[in-house]
């Protein structure tokens, strides 16, 4: 094949994004998603604003609000039991004009990415090819072997970006070292006509062993998201939507209400979204550098994974400039962009990891601290504002001790106690 100047394996958010902000400075770009045909779980996928800014920036952010038709500014986090709201966080306490979000299925992202990328000839996109190795040559990479349309074909490149997911064969093919661990915990997801009397907020409702959420995708549906355990989801999904149905309808009767079981009779099958967390020695290598999932997946607690990659992309996009003006692409020129970019994502992963154990608790003390701090929250600006920047990605910074003394208020009464 033609020798291209980025080569990126995977035809996920980052590897999209990364290509449309090459495209128009004229390098030579290929895609290669090992998918004959596209396949899309049963996802909703929250864009926060550090994903649409840069979404902005490659002229998709109109587009996609006018496709979606739904933004939303304000995020509920109820108790499960009783539907009382804990704590509310204001998307608008943000500076403008990036303090909305929006949920997209991922179908319609990969049709605004496939729709934006015809713009670009330098830009070509391989379907169906599957990834067989990494092409050495004095000690870097020089591209991949992949088998395409029954053809095992060489393409060489000048920089090779593995976007590929979680199980990331790139990263495999290099030997990185790294901790992939599967959380005990994932989730039924589902999408169902839109409520009845619903609003424009995303909720979340915790319990004892419960979390459950309810996302507005557009004017017509719903997508829900409800946690089960990671070694149940088989049986679970054979029981079906009338376990799940029945399920969610009893949280509360307010939401039953709500949700009607025969809505819920209509909604689209069940998928299953597991959880992973990623933890790679390194990202880059000479020649090649993993992005989004590949490097870092995170817990979808914290929001951010797909937003994550797009920031990568972001980052990484600079770094090659600055990598093909001076003809190198060393492992040591490449690692400026994990330079940057480690410290904000493993303050994401480890308040993910926290958010995790916090939200998902059973036990009766951890409800309570949970509960507490969500009320502190709520009627704490500074931590408020905190929480949402670093959940939105405008400014990740962590939860220190002092944060968690505070929100856990243990030296008086909360305002509505008093």
């Amino acid at each position: 094949m033609s020798q291209w100047d980025v080569l990126i394996i995977g035809s996920g958010a980052g590897g999209w994004v990364l290509a449309l902000l090459l495209a128009p400075k004229g390098y030579k770009i290929a895609i290669l998603e090992k998918q004959a045909e596209p396949q899309f779980p049963t996802r909703g996928e929250i864009l926060q604003p550090n994903g649409l800014k840069i979404l902005h920036a490659i002229g998709m952010r109109s587009r996609l609000e006018q496709d979606t038709q739904h933004q939303w500014d304000r995020v509920h986090f109820c108790r499960a039991k009783d539907g009382k709201t804990l704590c509310t966080i204001h998307y608008k306490n943000l500076p403008p004009p990036f303090n909305t979000a929006l949920i997209i299925l991922p179908e319609v992202m990969h049709r605004h990415f496939m729709a934006e990328a015809e713009r670009f000839p330098n830009i070509q996109f391989f379907q169906g090819a599957q990834f067989e190795s990494l092409l050495e040559a004095n000690q870097q990479v020089v591209g991949v072997r992949a088998t395409w349309q029954q053809q095992s074909l060489d393409f060489h490149a000048k920089v090779v970006i593995g976007g590929d997911g979680v199980a990331s064969s790139v990263r495999a093919a290099l030997g990185i070292p790294c901790k992939t661990h599967l959380y005990s915990n994932g989730y039924l997801t589902t999408v169902i006509p839109r409520p009845r009397h619903s609003d424009n907020d995303l909720r979340f409702y915790t319990g004892k062993g419960i979390y459950f959420a309810m996302m507005p995708l557009d004017r017509e549906r719903y997508y829900l998201m409800y946690m089960v355990p990671q070694h149940r989801q088989e049986a679970l999904k054979v029981k079906g939507m009338p376990w799940f149905k029945e399920t969610v309808c009893a949280l509360h009767a307010d939401l039953g209400a709500l949700l009607e079981k025969p809505m819920l009779s209509s909604a689209s099958h069940l998928s299953f979204r597991p959880a992973h967390r990623v933890r790679c020695r390194h990202w880059t290598a000479n020649g090649c550098v993993l992005i989004g999932d590949a490097a870092h997946a995170m817990n979808p607690h914290v929001a951010q994974g797909r937003n994550a990659a797009m920031q990568d992309a972001w980052v990484l996009a600079a770094v090659l400039e600055d990598c093909f003006e001076k003809g190198d692409f060393s492992q040591a020129a490449l690692s400026r962009y994990e330079t940057l970019r480690r410290p904000e994502i493993e303050a994401l992963q480890s308040l993910a990891d926290e958010l995790t154990w916090l939200w998902e608790s059973p036990w009766a003390p951890v409800i309570w601290a949970r509960e507490r701090s969500f009320r502190t929250t709520h009627q704490d600006r500074a931590l408020h504002d905190k929480v949402l920047g670093t959940v939105s990605g405008v400014k990740v910074a962590p939860y220190n001790l002092y944060d968690r003394w505070r929100a856990l208020h243990l030296w008086g009464p909360l305002q509505e106690e008093a």
